[in-house]
C-alpha cells in the first residue's frame, strides 16, 4: 500500500506531461477534452504527493515526491513529443484506376500545392518529415509540439484558409474558357497534399472523358510537391491502362501574368497615391530544399526579374524596386520596406511574385510583416493581392491546357502512323 502513492503520481504525472503535449497538437475542438484529462491528471498527482506526505510526516519525502512528479511530468512530455510522428504520420492511401471512358476527349485536371481548409496535425507531420529528407535541422522533439502550435494559431487567426476555395474558382473559370474552345466537361481539381489527391483527380477525369489527360499545374515554379504528385499520377500505371498525361509548364515564363502582376503593384493604392515602391515577395526555402530543387530558384527568380524589368520600364527608379523573403532567406520584408523608406518611398507595394491565389500567407503572415514594417517605418504599405481568378491568370493556364493538349495530338498521331 505504501507504493501505490508513489506509482500513483508517476502514472498522473506522466499524463500530466502528455496531455500538456496534447494541448499545443490537437484540433482547437478537442482542447476541452485534454484540458479535462489534463485536470485529472493534475488532480491525481496532487493528491498521491499529499497521501505520500500524510503517510510519511516527512519533509525530505514530500520533497522527492515532488521531484519525482515533476521527472514523470517531464517524461511524459518528452515521451509524447517524440510519439508525434508516429501518431500523426499521414496515412498512405493507393489511389486504383477505374474504369476508362471509351472516348478520345481531353480531360483536364487542375493540379494546386494548397493547404487544407482547416488545421491538421498530420499537415505538419508531413511538412516536418519533408525537411527532414531534405537534410534540414529540426528542433529537438521537445521543442516540436510548439510547431504544432504556431501553425494551429496561424489557422485560428485567419478562420480558415481561403486558398481550396480560390483554386476552385480558378477552375470554374479555366473550364469556362476551356469550353469556348471545344473542351468538354468541368476541369477536375486535385491537391498535391490531402485529397483530392492529384491521382484521385486523373482517375476521374478518365473515368469522364477517356484516356488522355491534361494536368495544369497551377504553380509559378516546379517545385517538390508538384514532382510529388506527379509520381502518384504515375503510380497509376498509365502505360498499363493506356491513359496518357500530359502536365503545362508553370507560369514562371508567362509575360502576360508579369505585365498584370506588375501593373496591380502600381496600382495597389488606387486614388489614395501613386506607388513609389514595390517589394517582390517570395515565400522562401532552406537553403538544402535549393540546392536539391534549383529549378524552383531559378523560375521563381526569373518571374521575379520580368515583373521588376516591367515595374522599371513603367517609370519605377530601379533603386525603389527591392526583392525579400518572408521566410529562410533574407531581407525580410520589414527590412526591405525600411530600406525603400529610406530612399525616400512613401507608397510602398508589397507584391507575391510566387503566390497565385490566397492562402494562409496572404491571409496571416503579410499582414504580420506589414505591422512590423509599419511599426519600423513612416510609409504607407499595400499589399497586393495575388491574381486568383484573374483573366490574365485564366489565360496564361488556357495557354498552357491547349499546348499540352497539342502536344498529346501530336503524339497520338505519330504513334498511330
Amino acid at each position: 500500500m505504501r507504493f501505490l502513492p508513489w506509482a500513483l503520481a508517476l502514472l498522473a504525472g506522466t499524463m500530466a506531461g502528455a496531455t500538456t503535449c496534447a494541448a499545443f497538437v490537437v484540433r482547437r475542438r478537442f482542447l476541452a477534452v485534454v484540458g479535462i484529462a489534463g485536470t485529472v491528471a493534475a488532480v491525481l498527482l496532487a493528491l498521491a504527493v499529499a497521501v505520500v506526505f500524510k503517510l510519511t510526516g516527512r519533509p525530505d519525502t514530500l520533497i522527492a515526491s515532488v521531484f519525482i512528479s515533476l521527472g514523470a511530468l517531464a517524461g511524459g512530455y518528452g515521451l509524447a513529443s517524440a510519439l508525434l510522428p508516429s501518431l500523426t504520420r499521414p496515412r498512405s492511401e493507393r489511389v486504383t484506376l477505374g474504369t476508362v471512358a471509351p472516348g478520345s476527349e481531353i480531360g483536364v485536371v487542375l493540379l494546386a500545392d494548397a493547404p487544407m481548409d482547416d488545421y491538421r496535425a498530420r499537415d505538419v507531420t508531413r511538412e516536418l518529415e519533408s525537411y527532414e529528407r531534405g537534410e534540414v535541422p529540426l528542433p529537438p522533439f521537445a521543442a516540436r509540439p510548439f510547431v504544432y502550435g504556431s501553425e494551429r494559431a496561424r489557422y485560428r487567426a485567419a478562420g480558415t484558409s481561403p486558398a481550396r476555395g480560390a483554386v476552385r474558382e480558378i477552375a470554374a473559370a479555366l473550364s469556362t474558357r476551356l469550353t469556348e474552345d471545344g473542351y468538354a466537361g468541368p476541369v477536375e481539381v486535385g491537391f498535391c497534399e490531402g485529397g483530392p489527391s492529384a491521382a484521385e483527380a486523373v482517375a476521374r477525369a478518365a473515368s469522364r472523358t477517356g484516356r488522355r489527360i491534361v494536368v495544369a499545374r497551377l504553380t509559378v515554379a516546379q517545385t517538390q510537391p508538384f514532382d510529388a504528385a506527379a509520381a502518384e499520377v504515375h503510380a497509376l500505371d498509365p502505360s498499363g491502362s493506356d491513359l496518357t498525361v500530359e502536365y503545362t509548364e508553370p507560369l514562371w515564363a508567362s509575360h502576360p501574368v508579369a505585365v498584370r502582376a506588375a501593373l496591380r503593384a502600381l496600382e495597389a493604392f488606387g486614388d489614395d497615391g501613386i506607388t513609389d515602391g514595390v517589394v517582390l515577395i517570395s515565400r522562401g526555402n532552406p537553403w538544402q530544399f535549393d540546392r536539391m530543387f534549383p529549378d524552383a530558384m531559378e523560375q521563381t527568380t526569373y518571374l521575379a526579374q520580368r515583373i521588376r524589368a516591367e515595374l522599371i520600364e513603367a517609370g519605377l527608379p530601379v533603386e525603389r524596386v527591392r526583392q525579400a523573403w518572408l521566410e529562410w532567406e533574407e531581407p525580410d520584408v520589414p527590412e526591405a520596406v525600411r530600406h525603400l523608406a529610406a530612399l525616400g518611398a512613401q507608397h510602398i507595394a508589397l507584391l507575391p511574385v510566387d503566390l497565385l491565389y490566397p492562402d494562409l500567407t496572404t491571409a496571416v503572415d503579410l499582414p504580420l510583416a506589414v505591422e512590423r514594417a509599419l511599426v519600423e517605418s513612416n510609409v504607407r504599405v499595400a499589399v497586393v493581392p495575388p491574381l486568383g481568378a484573374d483573366p490574365v491568370a485564366v489565360s496564361a493556364l488556357r495557354k498552357a491546357v491547349v499546348e499540352a493538349a497539342h502536344r498529346l495530338d501530336s503524339e497520338a498521331g505519330a504513334s498511330s502512323r
